[in-house]
Order: C-alpha cells, then structure tokens, then sequence
C-alpha cells in the first residue's frame, strides 16, 4: 500500500518517543517528508535520519492553549504539512477531547474522537468488555475513600488499583498492587490528590497478550498477535522488554472483533488481555487507539499500520483491507534493551530486587538481546537514535547524552522556525 499526497507532502509526528522512529522510516519510505516534534518521553527522533526537521513547541503537559496556539501557527504558515499524526497518548488524547478545526489544507491521523474516548474512559471500556461478554476480572469504580475501603472489601485481594485517567499516575505508579486491606490502608492512607476517581479490579493472573490490529467500520482486517514474555519490573507490570508473535488466538481475535464491532472501529490499536497459561483463563484489559509504544512489532511483521492510518484519514480507503484479512508474520522474538538496562537499574535503586535476582535479572537481559530478531530502538540502517538512547540509561553516561537537546545536539537538522502568532484560528468545533 502507498500513501498519495495530493494535499501537502509532510507529515507532523506529535509525541517523540520509540513508535515515532519507526512512523518516520514508515513515512518516510512513502515519500512524506517527516516533522517530528521534540516533547516526548523516549526521545530519538531528533536523531533520527529519517526526519526532515524537528519541531520545539511549548510542552503541552505545561500548557495546552500555548501548545494548541503554537500549532495553530505552524499549520497556518507551512502548507507543505498535509498531515497530523498524534504519537503519543497524551496527543491523541488532546484531540479526542478538544477536537480542534484544523486548517483546511490538514488532515489528522487519529481514530475517531468518540472511539478515543470510549476506550481511554477505563470504566466504559470494562462495562463494554461485559456487554460484549468478553471475559474480565470483577472491577469497581470509588471516588472517595470510603467508598475505596468499601469496594476493595467486596472484590476481594489480590487488587489492582489504577487512576481512572489513564494519563494520571498512582504514587508514581500506573496502577498499584494490593495484597490486602492492611496495604490497602499503608498505600493509600488518604484519598490520593488530583484523582478524580480510582477503578478497582481483583488482580487476574496470567500474562499479557496483545493484539495489534486495523478495523473498518468495526471489523477487523489485519491482525498480529504477541505475548510479553518478561517486562521492566520484576512483578510482571510496565512496559514489555522480552516479547515474541505467535499464530493468532481464535478466542482472543472473536473478544476482540466483538468490541471492534459494537465501538464501529475505524483506525488502528492494540487490544491487551491477561491469559493464565495454566488454566487458560482471560481477562480482558484495554484498547490503546493509537500507535502502540512497541509500534516497530507489528511494523516488522508486515502490518503497516501507520500508513493505514495516514491513509484512512485522507478517505483513501481503497485497499486498506486488501480483500482476506492481513495477518502478521508469527514467530519474531523481539526486545527492547534500553528499557531492559533501565528497569534493572530503576529496580535495584527502589530496592524491589535482590543482588541475586539482579544477576538473575542480568542474565535474560543478555539472553534476549542476543536472541532477537528485531529491537524496538536499535536499527542498522537508523544506528544514531538507538546508540544515544540507549546511553540516556547507562549510569555515569545518561546525564550527559539527556542534555543533547539543551547543549543543541540536533545533529544535522535545523529546528523550524514558526511564526509568533497565529494566523488561523483552531478552536474546538464546540465553540464554532
């Protein structure tokens, strides 16, 4: 599949963290010139050579109208960029809620507000796994104390305690562990601040399967599925660092394509469960609508789902379901050694593991990086990103490689200049 380009020929990437390495090689090779912006929490694609120029706006978690103003201005004075594509979660999460008029000349690559909404909003999602009779772990919903000691008694221990705002964090923490009402009341002695509600769920066992997919109008047509065999915390939580595909799951694929269908699903994601391989027990998680953080997985395994969704949002939808379903490659065993080097050294800083489980711990990092076919940074073909982000981890080195973009290191791009003001307005369509 190619991209056509009959309204500009680049392409602005919002969020500069690992997928967006891989969207600007995706991008790239259809013949769009790559804009990244330089806000994100991986970094690397200021490295990159598969991007054209770097884009250092107001930090949207300080201020979203500087931000948005910002934007306003760029996509006003540079016609060449015909596409927005939100990387990040907190981007597509920005234009799921705002929605803003974006200037006639630009398309943006984002699934629908509502479905964002839908799937970002963790209790309607679980209510939806129910309706839809997809398996999941009871859960309940507290928004103040009381109703926190209430609801975790009546769930039961092991729970998993999370905010019900997917961008907020817990004590640090995307979501909590609790053993019991005793380290319920030692974790969370006071209603937590800023917490607009907490979503409680008995803690299911298993590990975490996902399911990278593309839908057109609610069904599914190209589909990869993966198991995280180990993550960056010892617990089995956090971000995966050891993974591999396998041939798709025919229970996991009919619970996924049942929500694709009910949300009329047009775009991309990645829907995750956790499966007991003893019992073979599930319980459904999530759906992240958008590029997921291990993009480069279901990118090398043939899915190409970036350019889908380029392509999608400019009503190109001829061949994007290609007649039979595209199912991706199984049997790539796949790594992310940064994030394996950091999570050892994070864990052993918290103190969560001993020197024994560190060498342990040691030991499968090296396994794994010399085992797989493909890493979610490192490329041959793309050396630069992947070298200094993986010096951002290593201790006596990161803090130096952390200031490349404070000391200027944009290598050889040249950072775009947008005008001061804005030219055009971009207001939510609310207020039009």
């Amino acid at each position: 599949m190619t991209v056509t380009d009959p309204i500009g020929p680049s392409v602005l990437l919002l969020g500069n963290y690992r997928p967006t390495l891989i969207l600007a090689r995706e991008l790239k090779a259809s013949g769009l010139h790559v804009i990244a912006g330089l806000e994100g929490c991986d970094r690397g694609a200021e490295l990159s050579r598969h991007v054209d120029k770097i884009w250092d706006h107001p930090e949207l978690a300080t201020s979203r109208d500087a931000f948005l103003e910002a934007l306003n201005a760029l996509l006003s004075s540079r016609p060449d960029i015909g596409c927005v594509f939100p990387v990040a979660e907190n981007f597509v999460r920005l234009f799921a809620e705002v929605q803003p008029a974006l200037p006639s000349h630009v398309t943006l690559a984002n699934v629908a507000a509502e479905t964002v909404n839908a799937c970002l909003d963790k209790r309607a999602s679980m209510e939806l796994a129910v309706a839809c009779g997809v398996p999941i772990a009871p859960f309940a919903e507290a928004t103040t104390l009381e109703a926190l000691h209430r609801e975790a008694d009546r769930l039961g221990y092991p729970l998993v305690i999370r905010p019900a705002d997917s961008t907020l964090r817990l004590d640090g923490e995307k979501a909590l562990r609790i053993a019991s009402r005793t380290a319920l009341d030692e974790l969370i002695p006071v209603w937590p601040e800023g917490q607009s509600a907490l979503i409680l769920q008995r803690k299911a066992q298993g590990i975490r399967h996902n399911l990278y997919f593309a839908a057109l109008d609610g069904v599914m047509c190209r589909a990869l599925h993966a198991v995280i065999t180990r993550t960056d915390r010892i617990d089995g939580a956090g971000l995966a660092v050891d993974g591999i595909t396998i041939e798709l799951d025919a229970d996991l694929m009919r619970h996924t394509q049942a929500m694709l269908a009910e949300l009329d699903y047009s775009g991309i994601g990645c829907a995750q469960f956790l499966v007991d391989e003893d019992s073979g027990a599930v319980s459904f998680l999530e759906i992240n609508p958008r590029i997921a953080g291990n993009h480069a997985v279901p990118q090398h395994c043939g899915l190409d789902l970036g350019r889908f969704l380029v392509a999608l949002s400019r009503g190109e939808r001829d061949g994007l379901a290609d007649g039979d379903m595209r199912i991706g490659r199984a049997g790539v065993r796949y790594s992310w050694l940064a994030g394996d080097i950091d999570g050892l050294k994070s864990s052993l800083k918290r103190r969560e593991i001993s020197l024994l489980q560190a060498w342990s711990w040691l030991g499968k990092l090296i396994d794994t990086a010399r085992g797989a076919e493909l890493d979610m940074m490192l490329s041959r073909d793309d050396r630069l990103p992947g070298i200094i982000t993986l010096l951002d981890v290593i201790p006596g080195i990161g803090h130096i490689t952390r200031r490349r973009n404070a000391l200027g290191w944009l290598t050889r791009k040249r950072a775009i200049e947008a005008p001061k003001a804005p030219l055009l307005p971009i207001a939510p369509l609310a207020q039009r």
